[in-house]
């Protein structure tokens, strides 16, 4: 089915989060996400902008990212606001709050005396861990994250160097978990868990959440430049340029693709070429990785692109036009899936931006209109919100707070509180995902506290385990951890048996099956709640099941191609390759997505009395990340002509977003240099110019040309001799964000991230840590969080889960 919702007044009461109260203090993309999702579901949020010029000057994704929510400014200096503020704070539910910037900030609430849980849920966002950033200012970056967790070293790339992001994941991937928690701990006090009062959602979470793959790392491990250029390492798995100059990407990813593909363009010779031996798994090994491009290169080079789509559509092998960046909003399936919105703002100007991107059957999404373009002040809001109904944490009578702590320390209670649990525990998820995006809810959902078993089909599991040559498998131990595995045969009766007890038992069931997988194996939602009303279900495809695309099947890539996501990255070169981002973005921000919205289910089906099912679609992924890019603003309302689209330029004018070959970063200020000893990633805005020469790192005014191409030059001179600790004191000193990009081998001397328990130590020697893992996302102070699980073996807990369900042997 299509996304359901759009612009429906009068519907909040059907809406999944009906009822929640929600205070916006952040002034970041990320917490702006944060209160736009939480705004999308139904909760009642206010947005309250300091005094001042609009925030995010010439961002038109900020119609979107602050839609359906009331807007409002506050002067921190003004008593009067301030009033009025914790009127709105006594009656919250969530507060979102930065601890940066120059409105109402985590310490100036905590030097207030206001505490985390008196009344409402604390979700603090700073832009890297509480209280500590690695660079001045204390803005969020995700350059600087992208580069200083080592994104950019893991980046396909022509040369062996660090490759910047034209997107901005992290920040969307923060604000996406952010929402997650929030929700998830009003699920939580809703069924009478004691919860921490305070949840951490900061850059940093957000930057490992976007890949935790590439967290799992070796101090020893040798670093290794992958091949095949930015289109992608594998042959089987990559673009390739066709006989017209046009490019596609061939996303045969199992064993049965790479048959089909390559038999369809006539390659098939390739299999008994006794290097590959007749096994399509062959093709991903190291050996034979650069041959097998190169003569599928030629083979490619025969044909125009449509006729080679065509082939591989009969072959029902995925593959995907390499589109623009700009148009994903005018695709027919993108519009078939609701996926288009246009509304009017409160200016009279028409504004075209990404819709629902939450499919929820009973609880559809509605959206009241884009971001207001007028604030009142505080004190002129009419009165809204009674007192929170039900405090977050329970101050006994008699209780004293702690002082000086950011989390508002323990109270000392009469009593002895219970301790802090995660919000989700005591709730059963079935997985019967595979690859990344299904398994990924599951892990998500096991890290709010979950106890999640993986279904998999007998005899070898998760094909995963052996994808890309044994590579999947390294990243197969991250996307499942917390996990139990159990192999059934959903077609067999006695397996099926085992699985319809589970599913009496179970609170959410999750499935990334090819549309119409999930009808021909009896699984629907209508199927299981049949056995059990309350079950929530959770479905993501690529394309969901309507429009001309729908069933097709798709991969990440797929979706990055036909979006515009790769050319955008690779530069507008046609003879440049589009640029495969190695990120899984649409895969996680799908699975985030989706775990939003099974939280959000699990919310609703108290008042509703049952659960309902959850659709997300990699298509709808992609449309959030590059919602800066497709959203339209600027004509009147009652024009007839197309919105103004693109990506707003320095100058005011409109223009597409631009990656390019290797792509270093978005201007000469803001980008990675190399150095004397490495890559270092700057962050300075064009006001800083002065201050970066007076600190040698940039040439002084009338030393250089003009135009960003020779300031690049010249900064990029200036730097080559300096070791990069240099080059990053002298920017710090000057007020100058900037960090290394480090490679994933750096990351297991972080005493830091360890300590915030987002890198877990797995082995260490006389030396110090050897070897780290991705530690635990959820962090609240207070709550007692375990070293994360490992993944399961293909049915290791099979008899275990068979006795659970009254049928062991």
């Amino acid at each position: 089915m299509g996304h359901s919702g759009g612009f429906v007044p009068g519907a909040e009461e059907q809406r999944a989060l009906a009822g929640v109260r929600v205070l916006d203090l952040t002034g970041s993309v990320a917490g702006a996400v944060a209160g736009m999702l939480l705004a999308d579901l139904g909760a009642d949020v206010v947005k309250v902008h300091p005094p001042g010029p609009v925030p995010f000057p010439r961002r038109r994704g900020a119609a979107m990212w602050d839609r359906g929510k009331r807007a409002v400014t506050a002067d921190p200096s003004s008593a009067a606001d301030l009033h009025a503020l914790d009127r709105l704070i006594d009656g919250a539910d969530v507060l979102l709050v930065g601890t940066t910037g120059p409105g109402i900030t985590c310490r100036g609430l905590i030097d207030r005396g206001r505490r985390p849980g008196e009344p409402c849920f604390w979700v603090a966002m700073p832009p890297y861990l509480l209280d500590e950033t690695p660079w001045p200012g204390g803005e969020e970056s995700a350059g600087l994250l992208f580069a200083w967790l080592g994104h950019a070293w893991n980046q396909s790339s022509y040369d062996d160097v660090p490759v910047d992001s034209l997107f901005p994941l992290a920040l969307y991937m923060q604000g996406i978990w952010a929402a997650i928690v929030a929700v998830a701990l009003l699920a939580g006090r809703q069924r009478g868990l004691a919860l921490a009062p305070l949840a951490v959602a900061g850059g940093a979470h957000g930057a490992q959440l976007v890949s935790p793959g590439n967290f799992a790392a070796g101090r020893d491990d040798p670093h290794v430049h992958r091949p095949g250029g930015p289109g992608g390492a594998l042959p089987n798995y990559r673009t390739y340029r066709c006989g017209d100059g046009q490019w596609l990407f061939l996303a045969a990813f199992s064993n049965a693709f790479i048959e089909r593909g390559l038999t369809a363009v006539g390659a098939g010779w390739i299999f008994v070429d006794p290097r590959v031996g007749g096994d399509p798994g062959n093709l991903r090994l190291g050996k034979n990785l650069t041959w097998v491009a190169r003569e599928l290169e030629k083979v490619f080079a025969t044909r125009p692109r449509a006729e080679w789509l065509a082939l591989l559509e009969a072959a029902d092998c995925p593959a995907a036009p390499v589109d623009e960046i700009g148009t994903w909003l005018d695709h027919e399936q993108v519009r078939a899936l609701g996926l288009r919105l246009e509304a009017v703002s409160d200016a009279g100007q028409r504004v075209v931006m990404p819709g629902p991107l939450i499919d929820l059957s009973l609880t559809p999404v509605s959206i009241s209109g884009p971001a207001a373009t007028s604030w009142p002040g505080i004190t002129e809001l009419p009165p809204l919100w009674s007192a929170a109904r039900t405090p977050a944490r329970h101050q006994p009578d008699g209780g004293q707070r702690d002082s000086g702590q950011l989390d508002g320390g323990r109270p000392s209670p009469a009593r002895r509180e219970p301790d802090p649990q995660p919000p989700l525990s005591g709730l059963r998820v079935l997985d019967l995902g595979t690859i990344i995006a299904g398994p990924y809810v599951g892990t998500l959902l096991a890290d709010l506290g979950a106890d999640v078993i993986k279904i998999e089909r007998p005899p070898s599991g998760d094909e995963f385990r052996v994808a890309h040559g044994g590579r999947g498998g390294s990243s197969f131990e991250v996307y499942n951890r917390d996990q139990r595995s159990a192999l059934l045969n959903l077609s067999g009766a006695d397996d099926r048996l085992v699985f319809d007890r589970l599913v009496g038992s179970a609170d959410v069931v999750v499935d990334n099956y090819r549309a119409g997988v999930a009808g021909r194996l009896g699984i629907t939602h209508d199927r299981l709640a049949a056995i059990n009303p309350a079950v929530v279900t959770v479905s993501i495809s690529a394309f969901g099941e309507t429009g001309p695309l729908g069933r097709r099947p798709g991969f990440d890539p797929v979706i990055q191609a036909m979006s515009g996501i790769m050319r955008a990255q690779g530069g507008p070169d046609q003879a440049d390759s589009p640029a495969f981002l190695t990120v899984p973005i649409n895969d996680v921000i799908a699975a985030g997505l989706a775990t939003l919205g099974a939280c959000a289910a699990l919310l609703a089906r108290a008042r509703l009395g049952r659960g309902q099912h959850i659709g997300v679609t990699l298509s709808a992924a992609s449309c959030l990340l590059q919602s800066e890019f497709l959203t339209q603003t600027g004509l009147p309302a009652e024009s007839g002509l197309p919105a103004e689209s693109g990506f707003p330029a320095p100058d005011g004018s409109s223009a597409q977003p631009t990656g390019g070959r290797d792509f270093a970063g978005p201007g000469p200020l803001d980008r990675l240099y190399q150095a004397a000893d490495g890559w270092v990633r700057l962050a300075a805005v064009p006001g800083q110019l002065p201050a970066l020469a007076a600190a040698g790192l940039a040439p002084a005014a009338g030393q250089a040309q003009s135009g960003d191409e020779a300031l690049a030059a010249g900064i990029s001179a200036m730097l080559a001799d300096r070791p990069a600790a240099e080059v990053i004191a002298r920017a710090h000193a000057a007020g100058i964000p900037a960090v290394r990009a480090r490679k994933a081998q750096e990351l297991t001397a972080d005493a830091q991230l360890i300590r915030h328990g987002l890198l877990t130590v797995i082995d260490r020697d006389d030396r110090g840590v050897t070897w780290v893992g991705p530690g635990r996302w959820l962090e609240m102070p207070g709550l007692a969080s375990s070293r994360p699980g490992d993944a399961p073996q293909a049915g290791e807990h099979t008899e275990t889960i068979r006795r659970e369900a009254g049928l062991g042997s």
